[in-house]
């Protein structure tokens, strides 16, 4: 993964997941603007989550090609 794609998607991920959070703390739950950020909050951890393990599956296939 190039370093300007994961930096980029883990910015993305980051203001996902703060935009949603703060929204959250505004919306009455049960409404469906609530459920709607609620599922932009988890679109916006899977995001990260997956942008973590490209990073490490990366720098460790790396690691292996290099002989350490």
């Amino acid at each position: 993964m190039p370093p300007e794609l994961g930096r980029m998607a883990f910015g993305w991920a980051a203001f996902l997941v703060l935009a949603s959070g703060l929204l959250l703390l505004t919306l009455t739950p049960g409404t469906p603007q609530f459920v709607v950020t609620l599922f932009t909050l988890f679109m916006g951890l899977l995001l990260g989550l997956i942008v973590v393990a490209g990073v490490i599956w990366t720098r460790r296939r790396t690691n292996r090609e290099d002989g350490q």
